[in-house]
C-alpha cells in the first residue's frame, strides 16, 4: 500500500460525515444527537467520546451499543456523545499526554486502556487525542450550539453533515479548516503478537498500544530470521552473521535496561550505572546486576556448556568487529578457545553461527519474560485476542 511504502506520510480522513440530527417536539423542545455516515468505499471505524458542552472538552470513552442499547458508561452530566471517525484505512493517529510522542494503532478502545509506545503511559484512549483531534470535537460543540440556536418549526426534524468527505477529496495543496484532521505514518509498523492490534510507531521498539506489551522480541526474532535466511542463501559470511547476531540482541537488551532506568525511580548513582549496561559480554557486571537489583536472569536456563560457548562467541564477534579477524592476546585470555594461535586469522562456520542465534533467542526472552514481569500487560486484549485464535482453529 502506497501509504506505507513513506515513513511520516499523511494519512488522510476515512471521509465519513459527522451528522448532527436535530429534533423539535410539538412543545418547541429541541433534543440533538450525532451520528457518523460514510458513502465511501474503504476503512472506517468510529469512535465513541463524550465531551462536555459548551467547549467540547473530552471527559470520557463510551462504548456503542447496537439498536436500542444504551451507552457504557451513562452520560455524563453536562456532556454529550460525540463521535470521531478513524483515517482512511482504519486506525487511529494518537499522541502521549506525558511524552508528547506521536503513534498509530488499529484501535480507539473504550473498554481497557490504551499504552503509550514510549514512555510506557497507561490511560484512557480519550488521553491520547491529538491537537487535530481536539480541535474537531470542539468544532462539533460549536456547530451543536449554532444548530440549536437556530429556527426550527415545531414537530420537525433535521440532519445537518459536517463534509468531511469533499474536505478529504480536495487536492493537497488546497487549505483545509482547523477542524479537520489526519494521521501520519511512523516508522515500524507491525501486528502484535500477543494481541493481533496493528501499531505504527517511531524508532524500532515501543509497548503495543493496546496491550502494553513491548515488542523487542518479535523485533529479534524478525531480524534474526534476515539474518539465518542471508546466511543460508549465502549472501552474508558466518563471520559478519556473528557480529549482526550479537549486534541485534545487544541493542534489543540495552533497550530493556534503558526502560527499567526511565520508568523505575532510583538514585542518579543507579541511573548511571544501569544506563552503561552492555549485553554482549556475559562476563561483564551486566548480567550480575541485572539479577541483583531486578531479579532478572538472562542466563536462566542456559547451561553451563552453551554459556562457555556464548561467551566464546562474543568473544570472536569483538575480533572479527575491531580486529579484522585477527586473533590477538585478549582473545587468547578471554574465550576459553584452546586452539587460538595470536596473530592467527578466526575461521567461522554457519553451524556455530545458528547455534548462538538460537542461544541469544533464549537469552533475550528470558529477558523479556522477567522484564513484563515487571511492567505487566493489559489482560483484555491478550485474552481476546488468543480466544478467538481458538474459536478460529476449531
Amino acid at each position: 500500500m502506497a501509504y506505507y511504502e513513506q515513513d511520516f506520510k499523511e494519512v488522510a480522513h476515512c471521509g465519513a460525515n459527522t451528522t448532527i440530527n436535530i429534533a423539535c417536539d410539538d412543545e418547541g423542545r429541541k433534543s440533538a444527537a450525532f451520528g457518523i455516515v460514510s458513502r465511501r468505499p474503504g476503512p472506517m471505524a468510529a469512535a465513541g467520546i463524550y465531551i462536555l458542552l459548551p467547549h467540547g472538552i473530552p471527559v470520557s470513552d463510551f462504548k456503542m451499543g447496537g439498536i436500542a442499547q444504551p451507552f457504557d458508561p451513562p452520560l455524563p452530566e453536562g456532556c454529550v456523545p460525540a463521535i470521531l471517525g478513524s483515517d482512511s484505512l482504519g486506525c487511529w493517529g494518537h499522541q502521549c499526554p506525558c511524552c508528547s510522542g506521536y503513534f498509530r494503532n488499529g484501535n480507539h478502545a473504550a473498554i481497557y486502556p490504551q499504552t503509550c509506545p514510549y514512555c510506557g503511559l497507561r490511560a484512557a484512549a480519550f488521553e491520547f487525542l491529538t491537537p487535530a483531534q481536539m480541535k474537531f470535537l470542539a468544532h462539533l460543540a460549536e456547530r451543536l450550539k449554532e444548530e440549536l440556536a437556530a429556527p426550527d418549526a415545531k414537530g420537525t426534524e433535521r440532519q445537518v453533515e459536517i463534509d468531511m468527505e469533499s474536505l478529504v477529496k480536495q487536492a493537497a495543496d488546497e487549505p483545509k479548516p482547523d477542524f479537520y484532521y489526519a494521521s501520519q505514518t511512523q516508522q515500524t509498523r507491525y501486528k502484535c503478537d500477543q494481541c493481533g492490534e496493528f501499531n505504527d510507531i517511531r524508532g524500532l521498539y515501543g509497548y503495543c498500544a493496546a496491550c502494553g506489551w513491548r515488542n523487542n522480541i518479535q523485533m529479534l526474532t524478525a531480524r534474526f530470521e534476515e539474518i539465518r535466511q542471508s546466511l543460508n542463501d549465502g549472501q552474508a559470511q558466518p563471520e559478519a552473521a556473528v557480529g549482526q547476531s550479537v549486534s541485534a540482541f545487544d541493542a534489543a537488551c540495552r533497550d530493556f535496561a534503558n526502560q527499567l532506568v526511565r520508568r523505575i525511580p532510583m538514585k542518579p548513582a543507579r541511573k548511571e550505572t544501569l544506563s552503561r549496561l552492555v549485553f554482549h559480554d556475559i562476563e561483564s557486571d551486566t548480567f550480575k546486576r541485572l539479577k541483583d537489583i531486578f531479579d532478572m536472569n538472562p542466563l536462566k536456563g542456559i547451561v553451563e556448556k552453551d554459556a562457555r560457548f556464548i561467551r566464546l562467541m562474543m568473544e570472536r564477534r569483538h575480533i572479527y568487529e575491531h580486529n579484522a579477524g585477527v586473533i590477538d592476546r585478549r582473545y587468547i585470555e578471554r574465550s576459553g578457545d584452546e586452539d587460538a594461535v595470536e596473530g592467527n586469522l578466526l575461521r567461522e562456520n554457519r553451524g556455530n553461527t545458528h547455534r548462538l542465534i538460537g542461544l541469544l533467542a533464549r537469552m533475550a526472552s528470558n529477558v523479556s519474560t522477567d522484564f513484563h514481569e515487571i511492567f505487566t500487560p493489559t489482560e483484555w486484549p491478550i485474552n481476546s485476542f488468543k480466544e478467538r485464535q481458538r474459536r478460529a482453529e476449531r
